[in-house]
């Protein structure tokens, strides 16, 4: 059986971690978000995959390579502007011949029973088959509705919503290659543009209530708990509380609670590490604590800071910071910081703006957005300037 894997998107609701890094090469339990996905295609009996690529395309074939060791064959269809979930697959719609094939978003990690899912689409002779789970935000999660037999009557796109059964599309779909030739030439949605106007039309889709686990690691947040969910619960093979790369280093009394740390990681003596996520080559400085956090980019928590619920990043990109601040970031505790490399604030620049309790502060293509709650210190480094090489007070 064949695959596409929607891995183009630009992950806007990601940022600052997708600044460097396409959301699917993110590092989910020390492995890149999309190992998870192809390794879970190919359990169930996917052979070929096409992924699509735009935003940061180096990272995610540095990720896969050809796909070899997570079991599939993997080819790429690089998209010079964005296409969609629509248009992406269209574009590669002789890739999957006669049969039905497997369409999934690469900004999830998937525990779905495909198997059972392909074999009731077949059996159904539906045009697509959406995988559903419970809604819990319809707000977050805009609705499919489904009659009692299980036929979609309802999603966005279409003008009037019908009475039904409301659940959660997971981004992932069986659907006959033929239909892609109904979706619009150039860019479109395979919701909006492609379901919405068969489902109008009369046409059966259907949707199906799935079984087995499903992580959605859309924004910081829920990429923050779905791998604490994903340790707790046993889905990585075995319960565990924390998991620490064999390269990571601990100093004496340091203590890592329901973490995830990275490779070459340097937590310093007696510091504290609670429900956070700490990338590769992180340092967090002696006796510091950081609480249900982010440290990506290379990111440096100075000697004795406590940082809570926050996104640290240090991001490599000239210009990336300039909007990043409109963002969704976490918006409880007392630290969201994101550094670029060219320009930066000078040391005087950034003690005037954390001694006003500045927010949402910008000088050229770095971004300081901070609150008033609590002190805070944080160490930035900018290596192409050489400035900030070590820890500067915040705060």
């Amino acid at each position: 059986m064949k695959a596409m894997v929607l891995a183009a998107g630009f992950g806007l609701r990601m940022r600052p971690l997708t600044s460097r890094l396409a959301k699917p090469a993110l590092p989910v339990l020390n492995r890149p978000l999309i190992a998870w996905v192809l390794e879970h295609l190919a359990r169930h009996g996917v052979s070929d995959v096409v992924i699509n690529l735009h935003h940061r395309p180096a990272s995610v074939r540095r990720a896969v390579g050809d796909g070899r060791r997570f079991g599939v064959k993997v080819r790429y269809s690089r998209e010079r502007r964005l296409l969609g979930t629509g248009g992406g697959p269209r574009r590669v719609r002789r890739f999957f011949g006669d049969e039905p094939f497997l369409l999934v978003n690469g900004d999830a990690v998937l525990g779905l029973d495909l198997t059972a899912l392909v074999a009731r689409h077949r059996a159904s002779g539906a045009r697509a088959t959406l995988a559903l789970r419970a809604n819990p935000d319809p707000r977050r999660y805009p609705p499919i509705v489904t009659d009692a037999r299980g036929r979609i009557v309802w999603l966005p796109g279409m003008a009037q919503r019908r009475a039904g059964r409301a659940s959660l599309f997971t981004g992932v779909h069986v659907l006959d290659p033929a239909l892609l030739e109904r979706a619009p030439a150039g860019a479109s949605d395979s919701v909006r543009d492609l379901y919405a106007p068969l489902v109008a039309a009369g046409e059966r889709l259907l949707g199906v209530r799935a079984r087995g686990a499903w992580f959605d690691l859309g924004t910081p947040k829920s990429y923050l708990e779905a791998q604490l969910a994903m340790l707790a619960s046993g889905f990585a093979g075995r319960r565990r509380r924390s998991l620490v790369a064999r390269t990571a280093r601990a100093g004496r009394g340091a203590r890592i609670i329901r973490s995830v740390v990275g490779p070459g990681v340097e937590v310093g003596a007696g510091a504290v590490v609670v429900e956070s996520i700490l990338w590769p080559g992180v340092r967090v400085g002696a006796g510091a604590h950081v609480r249900r956090c982010i440290v990506a980019g290379r990111g440096r928590v100075a000697a004795g800071a406590d940082v809570r619920s926050a996104v640290l990043a240090v991001l490599l990109d000239p210009g990336a910071g300039t909007a990043l601040s409109t963002l969704p970031l976490p918006s409880s505790g007392n630290l969201v910081v994101i550094v670029g490399p060219e320009g930066g604030f000078t040391p005087a620049e950034a003690a005037a703006l954390a001694g006003a309790g500045a927010v949402d502060a910008h000088l050229g293509p770095t971004v300081l957005r901070t609150s008033t709650a609590g002190v805070v210190a944080a160490s930035v480094m900018l290596s192409r300037t050489g400035r900030w090489r070590d820890a500067a007070q915040l705060a």
